[in-house]
């Protein structure tokens, strides 16, 4: 008998092999034919940062409107509002929406950086983005890494 992880994470695989932006909760309630259970999000969630952590896709963050049109919007009010987590490996909205990202291996770095680069970018640009977010830079995933390890050594 498999596991809800390992039903999920089968599941949450074969919905990426037809599509670039996979939802996590809209792919369980496909599966199981109704609204899922807290246990059964939370073990969907859990296989779908196992299959982030494999580098097969980035887990990321998204509103309705930005995953498209498979995007799963929640049913409570202002759920149209609401970010939920979903599985990509499209690299345009990867690099569209680099701070949003989840969880991705050092395989995106690359793209996430281009993103993160091109975000600073824009707000360099933009009078009213640099007004709202004074003093933000992009730090490359990398460095970041570094910078962390470093810090946990030092402490």
């Amino acid at each position: 008998m498999t596991s809800m992880t390992e039903t999920f994470h089968q599941a949450l695989q074969n919905a990426l092999a037809g599509r670039d932006t996979v939802s996590i909760r809209s792919t369980v309630i496909e599966v199981l034919e109704r609204d899922p259970s807290q246990a059964e999000v939370s073990a969907a969630h859990k296989a779908a940062r196992r299959i982030a952590e494999d580098g097969a896709a980035v887990l990321i963050s998204l509103l309705p409107d930005q995953a498209g049109a498979d995007a799963y919007v929640p049913t409570a009010r202002g759920g149209g509002r609401r970010a939920s987590n979903y599985l990509t490996v499209d690299e345009k909205i990867i690099q569209d929406l680099p701070c949003r990202v989840e969880l991705a291996t050092d395989k995106w770095d690359a793209l996430i950086d281009e993103g993160m680069r091109l975000t600073q970018q824009k707000i360099e640009n933009d009078p009213m983005l640099s007004a709202l977010l004074p003093g933000w830079t992009a730090e490359p995933r990398a460095e970041k890494r570094a910078r962390l390890t470093e810090d946990e050594a030092a402490s």
